[in-house]
């Protein structure tokens, strides 16, 4: 019995160094959706700690081996974690398809009691409407932006934009520049976006952009400290969690 509990112990031990010592190779893959256009999407490798920009069609090229914990972020689509599997390894390109975020619509209360009448219509839009169980159910296969007891996603991009545009009115693109973001992905591990800084996957790219439209973030590119990129970033988002809970 011994010898067998021996044995057993003496696979695992050699199956457990042997995916530690199995190499990453490039993995390639395609981000799509079925009705919007895959943009200003960034990929981690949790494990690797390395990050990398998805191209504006869609495609990319990471570093990777089975089991590595991908994740995916941007300002357009839901976030997506991803644990790669022997069969995933192996598809050239790795499929990936990333839900959209949908922007909730404002409630309209249509009173069946009253005959209908023209003229001002905005008091009828802007009537207070309270909601119930019957007349208001949350449908939880949508996703509407909305985070149970956190943040709504939808609600925080519109407040940083509209705080970029009141910084930089001249500017009407605040999105489409990496440079800020792929220099902060290469250098800056993962963990330091969650674990330190606290932030969702959903916050990530946005929280990036936001650091992108500060005129001091080329300023912190030319250094070659890590240090100073991480406490550009820590003060930043003293800022961002501002906004969040605006």
């Amino acid at each position: 019995m011994k010898t067998n509990l021996r044995i057993l112990v003496l696979v695992f031990c050699t199956q457990f160094c042997f995916s530690q010592n199995n190499p990453r190779k490039t993995l390639h893959g395609q981000v799509v959706n079925d009705s919007v256009k895959v943009e200003n999407v960034i990929v981690f490798n949790v494990n690797s700690k390395t990050g990398k920009v998805v191209n504006s069609d869609g495609s990319f090229e990471i570093a990777a081996r089975v089991r590595d914990t991908l994740i995916f972020s941007s300002l357009s689509f839901r976030s997506l974690k991803m644990v790669l599997t022997d069969k995933q390894m192996n598809e050239s390109p790795l499929i990936v398809k990333l839900d959209v975020f949908y922007h909730q619509l404002n409630e309209v209360v249509v009173d069946n009691n009253k005959t209908p009448k023209f003229g001002n219509t905005q008091k009828i839009v802007d009537k207070p409407y309270v909601a119930d169980e019957k007349s208001h159910l949350k449908n939880d296969f949508v996703y509407d932006g909305s985070i149970t007891n956190g943040v709504n996603f939808v609600r925080l991009y519109k407040d940083v934009i509209k705080l970029l545009k009141k910084k930089n009115p001249k500017k009407s693109d605040f999105t489409t520049e990496v440079n800020f973001t792929e220099a902060a992905m290469k250098r800056i591990k993962y963990s330091f976006y969650t674990n330190t800084l606290l932030l969702k996957d959903d916050e990530i790219k946005l929280f990036l952009v936001f650091c992108e439209n500060d005129s001091k973030s080329k300023t912190v590119l030319k250094t070659k400290s890590d240090f100073e990129l991480m406490d550009f970033m820590i003060n930043k988002n003293k800022e961002f969690k501002a906004v969040k809970s605006h």
